[in-house]
């Protein structure tokens, strides 16, 4: 019976997808934002250098040793409003002047350039500007030859760039176009804050796409000096939600000089389970709104949730689907927490965090339980995987490989999150997109502690102890083995790639099991 009723509930979110894709395609006639200019790139001082330049973040990060450069551009353009009625496609109110700053990290030599240029609107959330995507696969991004470019999107953080280089960042701005017809404080959009009634957050989508086309252009000032050949827009959490909602409203109609789609791929993790206003004085759609679910963009759409997302992710669940316009694949990665510490070790260094004014919680302070160990579980593995897989989808059209959802108990939505999966003997979750950390596990992995929203954040693990390590493995070189055939069948399957399975066997070589 419960299969039958899974069966059920999967056709209607099909269905309800399907019917969201031709109106969307139906409605959508082609699709020009204004191409901005770009000024730059901004010298560099001792005293005046970009905020989340790679060499000053917590873990200084030298570029220049890997073959890559990097640079910082005012954007100056233009950028309507938009309002997205249910059942219709987005249209234009108003429109005004925006100027924000973009983070370019290329090889120096393009000829090492593989053509692709990633566009990641950088995290707000902490109200200063996150790169975590870049964080999250930099070494795999620089390897492969990509470019990849860090735009400002949101007031708040726009006020911290300020509040750290006052000068540097004097221009920088997304005002309100129609302050006549701007809502009151109160009224403003819950995920649009923080803001203020003479900013206007909506323009941050013409200013993604004028961005996109821009990269794509052979104008004097395209920043990469060429022409991007392809471009995949990428975010993390709530910036996973403006690449989504980029991907869902203007993926289908927004269409560079060649007629193909703007944006050639999508792949972004934990967007929040609300769409992103808009505008920030639009209303929030109600429940079941297909609005809220990842829609057809006419370009591959690869989703991710690690294990600590699915405690507020269980709703937008839908089908993975090969029929164009939406081709989607939707990942969640067992084991895995919304954050993890090897992306905090590309945020900006301490210092500039303060002078900012941006706040961070890395301990997920006032959570439950306390005291147990922090998640130290990789994403990055999963995450580039995905990347080459979204590659090989939209550049040689093979589409990505399919993964299982993980497994829930009955009443999921209502239980804590240690408690929401099927368990294997190890006590961590069956099913989702697996890893040597789930397969041959040395620890259970719990994905969010319990207590406010944001304590969602923050997973944590119960390592195992010695003897039961080696009740489980035996020997040290019985566990390496089993390591090594875990990695390799992965690789077979596509969800590691190559150079993360050899890592992940050296450190099996170099630890302490059992």
């Amino acid at each position: 019976m419960r299969s039958a009723l899974r069966y059920h509930q999967r056709t209607v979110v099909a269905v309800a997808v399907l019917a969201f894709a031709a109106a969307i395609v139906g409605n959508a006639g082609p699709q020009k934002t204004a191409q901005p200019v770009a000024v730059g790139p901004i010298p560099v001082t001792a005293t005046s250098y970009p905020f989340s330049a790679a060499d000053h973040q917590k873990v200084p990060f030298d570029l220049s040793a890997h073959g890559y450069i990097e640079q910082e551009f005012m954007l100056r353009g233009r950028a309507k409003v938009y309002e997205w009625p249910h059942g219709g496609r987005p249209h234009a109110v108003a429109e005004g002047p925006y100027v924000t700053r973009i983070l370019i990290r290329r090889p120096r030599d393009m000829r090492r350039f593989n053509g692709t240029a990633i566009v990641e609107p950088l995290n707000p959330s902490a109200g200063i500007d996150l790169p975590i995507m870049w964080a999250e696969s930099h070494r795999q991004l620089i390897a492969d030859g990509y470019a990849w470019v860090g735009i400002t999107i949101k007031p708040n953080t726009i006020k911290a760039l300020k509040a750290f280089d006052p000068v540097r960042y004097a221009e920088v701005t997304m005002p309100n176009p129609r302050p006549e017809a701007a809502c009151a404080p109160s009224a403003i959009a819950p995920a649009a804050q923080p803001t203020t009634p003479t900013d206007e957050t909506g323009l941050a989508w013409d200013m993604i796409g004028g961005l996109g086309r821009l990269l794509k252009s052979s104008s004097a000032d395209n920043p990469l000096g060429r022409p991007a050949a392809r471009l995949y827009m990428t975010g993390q959490s709530q910036s996973a939600g403006y690449a989504r909602t980029y991907a869902t409203m203007f993926g289908a109609a927004e269409r560079d000089g060649h007629g193909h789609p703007l944006y050639d791929g999508y792949l972004y993790s934990g967007s929040p389970p609300w769409q992103v206003p808009v505008n920030q004085c639009a209303k929030d759609p109600p429940p079941g709104d297909p609005r809220l679910l990842t829609g057809p963009a006419a370009a591959p759409v690869i989703e991710l949730f690690t294990q600590g997302d699915m405690k507020t992710n269980v709703p937008t669940r839908r089908p993975d689907s090969d029929r164009a316009p939406d081709l989607f694949r939707r990942y969640e990665i067992t084991g895995g927490g919304h954050l993890d510490p090897w992306e905090q070790r590309s945020f900006a260094a301490a210092a500039d965090m303060v002078r900012a004014g941006g706040h961070f919680d890395p301990e997920g302070s006032g959570c439950t339980p306390a005291g147990v160990t922090p998640t130290d579980f990789p994403n990055r593995y999963a995450f580039d995987a995905a990347w080459r897989a979204l590659d090989r989808w939209a550049r040689l059209g093979q589409p990505a490989p399919h993964a299982a959802p993980m497994r829930l108990v009955r009443g999921a939505a209502t239980l804590e999150p240690d408690r929401q999966f099927v368990l294997d003997a190890a006590g961590n979750p069956l099913g989702g997109v697996r890893s040597p950390y789930v397969e041959v596990p040395t620890a259970r992995w719990v994905g969010a502690k319990t207590g406010s929203f944001s304590c969602l954040f923050y997973g944590y693990k119960f390592p195992f102890d010695h003897a039961r390590l080696r009740r489980m493995y035996g020997t040290h070189a019985n566990y390496v083995a089993r390591v090594r055939a875990s990695a390799s069948n992965l690789v077979r399957q596509r969800w590691l790639t190559p150079e993360d399975a050899a890592e992940v066997i050296r450190q099996a070589q170099a630890a302490e099991v059992p």
